[in-house]
């Protein structure tokens, strides 16, 4: 009779253990890891781990009820915006020795303090290393790119439980919101179907060790920095001057101008320096404008088309007091080119263009003009290559006589 009572306790203690290992548990033991980055670090909370590891496993299709998540948050500090290069984790097996075949990552926006809507997913990446200890490396081919703002991420191993048994996320201290978790297939019999958190609500885990042990790398994207931006207007010409102190993936600067409360349009563009933590100096002068007011502003071109707006300088440009011509700007030039002058006063103006012959070869202008500045524009398509003179006659209402010549040369 005691045999008998002996053998039937054996066979049960047998099949208590072997249904224990039939069906996945929610954690178990882990090691407190210190793994060194390879990387620049964004976002660490790796020093304060506990002893358990929580389930964030995808298992096989026979055992899908069981598939479930943890997720963290993180913050992206204001002003900046992250590139992250690679995801780092604690972890552990337990039950079996692993490893797990790839690795799914998420990143969610903020939502009442959960998980919202997913900004990015890497799904089935082989870990680039840890597999064999469950602490896992995972580095993303294309960054994940952030703006400032907090973000959720979840990482979920994908192990068969006959293979390797099961595969966790260590727990940490509290950093942020508590972290969350999800069972929605219900195998674990939690009240958390959708994602809730961890510990007070599912019921995964204990206290202090609300979150999960993890790293982000990578760089954090700096954008560029306009630390001046002014105007200076001289004879008719407005002189821009900016600075950056800092610049990324600067493609560069177009330059828009509006006169008289029109609408802007390019008149300029101005190379960047690219991605750069030092000061940088940049100027351009919009020659010969004509009389009013002007409006500018600057618009920053990322490589990737992205662009941003300067804040508006306004400028006005003022009649001369005395007569003038200016040099022709281009010049050289192909086929046209722009010709300004100034007038102190109301006069009759005559602008004509000679060759070196001294044959009058195009006649511009002949009416009369206000006081102020004046530009026109010469087309050349039907001449020769050569220099050629442009000569300003004006009579003044007030009796004064002005004449200029300047040389011109066009390129074809």
């Amino acid at each position: 009779m005691f045999r008998s009572f002996s053998v039937l306790f054996l066979l049960c203690a047998i099949n208590i253990v072997m249904f224990a290992q039939n069906s996945p548990t929610l954690f178990g033991q882990t090691k407190s890891i210190n793994t060194i980055p390879s990387e620049a670090v964004l976002y660490e909370q790796m020093s304060g781990v506990g002893t358990n590891a929580l389930s964030s496993q995808n298992f096989e299709a026979s055992n899908d009820a069981y598939d479930n998540q943890a997720a963290d948050d993180f913050v992206v500090p204001s002003g900046e915006t992250w590139s992250i290069t690679s995801m780092e984790i604690i972890g552990a097996y337990w039950n079996g020795t692993g490893p797990v075949a790839s690795a799914n990552v998420w990143f969610y926006v903020n939502n009442s303090g959960l998980p919202g809507s997913v900004v990015s997913e890497v799904l089935n990446v082989v870990p680039s290393d840890g597999a064999a200890t469950g602490s896992l490396t995972i580095t993303f081919t294309t960054p994940i790119e952030l703006t400032s703002g907090t973000y959720w991420v979840s990482l979920q191993g994908n192990m068969d439980f006959p293979a390797g048994e099961q595969f966790g996320w260590t727990e940490h201290n509290q950093v942020g919101n508590p972290s969350v978790w999800q069972n929605p297939g219900g195998g674990f019999s939690t009240s958390c179907s959708s994602w809730g958190p961890r510990v007070a609500t599912c019921g995964v885990g204990a206290a202090p060790y609300y979150d999960m042990a993890f790293r982000l790398n990578g760089n954090s994207v700096v954008p560029v920095e306009l630390t001046s931006f002014t105007a200076s207007v001289i004879d008719g010409n407005v002189t821009l001057s900016w600075s950056t102190a800092t610049e990324t993936n600067n493609s560069g600067f177009e330059v828009e101008r509006s006169f008289n409360g029109s609408d802007f349009v390019n008149v300029a563009f101005v190379a960047g320096n690219g991605t750069s933590l030092q000061i940088h100096n940049y100027s351009i002068t919009d020659k010969n404008l004509a009389d009013g007011n002007y409006s500018y502003r600057l618009k920053q071109i990322d490589f990737n088309g992205d662009f941003e707006y300067s804040k508006i300088i306004n400028v006005e440009v003022t009649a001369p007091v005395e007569f003038s011509l200016a040099q022709n700007f281009p010049n050289p030039f192909n086929p046209s080119t722009k010709i300004t002058f100034g007038l102190a006063i109301d006069s009759k103006v005559k602008l004509s263009v000679y060759n070196l012959l001294g044959e009058q070869v195009a006649e511009l202008l002949n009416s009369n003009f206000t006081a102020g500045t004046h530009n026109v524009s010469f087309d050349a398509s039907n001449l020769n290559s050569g220099v050629y003179f442009y000569r300003l006659d004006a009579n003044g209402i007030d009796g004064q006589n002005f004449s200029s010549i300047k040389k011109m040369i066009l390129a074809k």
